[in-house]
């Protein structure tokens, strides 16, 4: 069952991400050797965290006082929604809203995403949704208002 919250996502610092590899060194301050190491899931939204707040900076914070969650939208390359819904392209400063009663996954909602790789689209934007917010998932959030805050490099493409 999908909860209501109004309060803004949380997320991980860097120096807490997990990972793997191997290395090895010699002498007081330099060395020479080999790392590498992957990950999925905490990092990866640490990573998009640091995006949004690369992308939008102070406005992010005074987004989050007013109880807007911040998260990705995705679009087809003309800015309407390619993973359904309608209307008109969507630019930087669009405002969507909607009446209620909010019902996720349906036309009663405005959707965002933590994982934009769960989505299609040619086009990637920072978007404020506003209270009452609903977490469908761990991807998917909604809410009866959208705003489009940024656009940002669609590296999912």
């Amino acid at each position: 069952m999908a909860k209501t919250t109004m309060e803004s996502v949380i997320f991980g610092s860097v120096e807490n991400m997990p990972g793997y590899g191997y290395g090895d060194g010699y002498g007081y301050g330099s060395g020479d050797g080999y790392g590498s190491g992957y990950g999925s899931g905490e990092e990866a939204v640490t990573y998009q965290e640091a995006v949004i707040a690369c992308s939008i900076g102070e406005r992010g914070e005074r987004l989050r006082e007013q109880g807007a969650v911040l998260a990705f939208w995705r679009s087809a390359k003309d800015g309407t929604p390619a993973n359904g819904g309608g209307g008109d392209p969507r630019t930087i400063g669009t405002i969507e809203e909607i009446p209620g009663p909010l019902e996720p996954c349906t036309r009663n909602a405005l959707h965002a995403t933590l994982q934009p790789a769960k989505w299609k689209g040619e086009r990637l934007w920072i978007v404020a949704l506003y209270p009452p917010v609903t977490h469908v998932d761990d991807a998917k959030l909604c809410s009866l208002k959208r705003e489009i805050v940024a656009e940002v490099p669609n590296w999912f493409n």
